[in-house]
């Protein structure tokens, strides 16, 4: 913190403090402590915000924002600020797909989207009582997890995420 506002202009200050936000918040959200980690999570975000601004070229930096908005919406849904949260999984959904639509051989960008599917399948199965949102959400991530699971066969996380998406649909 100390780095940045003494070189607000360093890119790589900015990023670190961002990065140390979101473990700050990782951190309050496992002490339980949740009102903390949403405001090192909206930090985060709002620091993502202005470095995908400045250098919207820097993929890295708009993946890093995608994530931070999963970690906003994960929070307001364990807080019960069920609108706020889906605002969140929707905006990670977006930037997922731009992701994976301009890198589409990008493992990390693909599995990324199919985690933000699934996210949206179980908040709106799980938390909003609709079943019929929910199925399309975790039949996109289903899609995209065999696939990776196929191409990537010894990848565990694949195949794991892929027997879970599975029973979720009932195959």
């Amino acid at each position: 913190k100390e780095l940045h506002a003494a070189y607000p202009q360093n890119v790589d200050f900015k990023n670190g403090l961002a990065i140390s936000y979101s473990k700050l918040g990782e951190t309050h959200t496992a002490l339980g402590n949740l009102p903390q980690a949403l405001t090192f999570f909206e930090e985060r975000s709002r620091l993502g915000k202005e470095l995908h601004a400045a250098y919207p070229q820097n993929v890295a930096f708009k993946n890093g924002l995608a994530i931070s908005y999963s970690k906003l919406g994960e929070t307001h849904t364990a807080l019960g600020n069920l609108p706020q949260a889906l605002t969140f999984f929707e905006e990670r959904s977006r930037l997922g797909k731009e992701l994976h639509a301009a890198y589409p051989q990008n493992v990390a960008f693909k599995n990324g989207l199919a985690i933000s599917y699934s996210k949206l399948g179980w908040f709106y199965r799980d938390k909003m009582n609709d079943v019929a949102k929910a199925k399309p959400y975790f039949q996109q991530c289903h899609d995209i997890w065999k696939e990776l699971a196929e191409q990537y066969p010894a990848y565990q996380e694949f195949r794991d995420n892929y027997e879970w998406v599975k029973e979720q649909l009932g195959y």
